[in-house]
């Protein structure tokens, strides 16, 4: 006849409340022991670790890129639009995040405080590679919303050295910006020079044209509506040049893949097929297409309108091109240090009281979960046996 299995009577929670408390009293040493065992431990763990100090230097940005004239004109004659698109071309903190967390900038931060040696890293596979590593976890780029300003911040067991390092990231940003501003700066003045320079040889070349056309025809005036025409073809052919520069400016910002550059070339796009259609006569002001006016009135109507068009965006691009020589200039301007990296006196890590109270009460949880389930094990270890040899 087969042995039925054994059961543990049910009990109710208050008494398995009271069982455990009694195994808890009963290992109450075994905890204190362990729970002082963790405690020392940490106390002598964290007196053996390194004081680590923090040097901060804080930075303000240098302005922004545009000083008012281009975007002014450009938003005066575009409207809301275009001042929505220019707001991004003003200057913010993530070109100089960009450049401080750089691989660059943190090779020359590692060669020239000689990091490799600094973090023990000679005799690793790769010790670049590794001492970037290390350096990315003591260095910290902090942007403050509230006063709006850059910090760095650098960590070392040498105070002197996490000052000096600090310091250096923001030379580092300085060259480099500088470098970067200037050749973006240079690239879009040469950019409005050649324009400015193909508009004057062009007018010139529409006022002889022009001379030469009255001598030989004895016509010296078009009708008022063909001047009205011409003045809404250049006032048009203005607008597609703003349109042009904005997207010139963002290529040079942004590149060709942006989402706002591809915006403003669909508006460009869009204009000159308004333009071109304004040619073919769809246009309120002139509503007949040009090669069916009279020759010597339709040639005298292109001059007119050339040279309108010329005139006014020579008028445009003189001023933008004094704004992008000003730029230029100003390209050479750093980020203003606000307050410049010192050795530090206090330390900033590691945190020894926090590490001995999280370490003790770590050893009294971890005494308490052990003694408990060895309590359990003790207890049901024959009801277990049991029913695994009656399986």
């Amino acid at each position: 006849m087969e042995r039925a299995p054994m059961t543990e009577p049910s009990r109710s929670p208050t008494e398995i409340f009271w069982a455990l408390l009694r195994a808890l009293l009963k290992k109450r040493w075994l905890i204190i022991g362990i729970t002082g065992f963790f405690g020392v431990a940490s106390v002598v763990i964290s007196l053996l670790l390194s004081n680590w100090y923090m040097a901060e230097t804080r930075l303000l940005p240098p302005g922004q890129t545009s000083s008012g004239l281009l975007s002014g004109v450009i938003s005066g004659r575009l409207g809301s639009s275009a001042s929505s698109l220019l707001g991004g071309l003003v200057s913010d903190y993530q070109q100089q995040l960009a450049i401080l967390d750089s691989r660059t900038v943190k090779e020359s931060v590692v060669e020239e405080f000689n990091l490799i040696e600094v973090y023990d890293l000679a005799d690793s596979d790769a010790p670049m590679k590794y001492a970037i590593e290390e350096l990315e976890g003591n260095v910290e780029f902090v942007v403050d919303n509230e006063y709006n300003y850059l910090s760095v911040q650098a960590y070392d067991k040498d105070p002197q050295r996490a000052a000096d390092m600090a310091n250096f990231f923001v030379s580092e940003l300085n060259r480099i910006g500088i470098e970067l501003s200037t050749q973006t700066a240079r690239e879009y003045r040469r950019t409005v020079e050649k324009r400015y320079q193909s508009f004057e040889d062009s007018l010139a070349a529409v006022m002889l044209t022009t001379r030469i056309l009255q001598e030989e025809t004895g016509v010296l005036d078009l009708p008022t509506q063909g001047a009205a025409f011409a003045e809404a073809l250049a006032e048009w052919r203005t607008q597609i040049f703003v349109s042009e520069l904005e997207l010139d400016n963002l290529r040079f910002l942004y590149g060709d893949s942006h989402s706002q550059t591809r915006a403003v070339q669909r508006a460009v796009d869009q204009a000159w097929q308004s333009y071109n259609q304004a040619l073919e006569g769809q246009e309120r002001v002139m509503p007949v297409a040009q090669d069916i006016l009279p020759e010597v009135a339709h040639r005298f109507l292109e001059l007119q309108t050339d040279a309108l068009i010329l005139g006014t965006l020579l008028e445009f691009t003189r001023p933008v091109l004094e704004e992008a020589r000003l730029e230029e200039e100003r390209a050479s301007e750093s980020v203003q240090i606000l307050d410049p990296a010192i050795p530090p006196v206090e330390k900033a890590r590691p945190w020894r009281a926090a590490i001995c109270v999280v370490s003790t009460f770590s050893g009294f949880l971890l005494s308490i979960l052990y003694v408990l389930i060895s309590s359990w094990w003790k207890n049901n270890y024959t009801l277990i046996a049991e029913r695994l040899s009656s399986g």
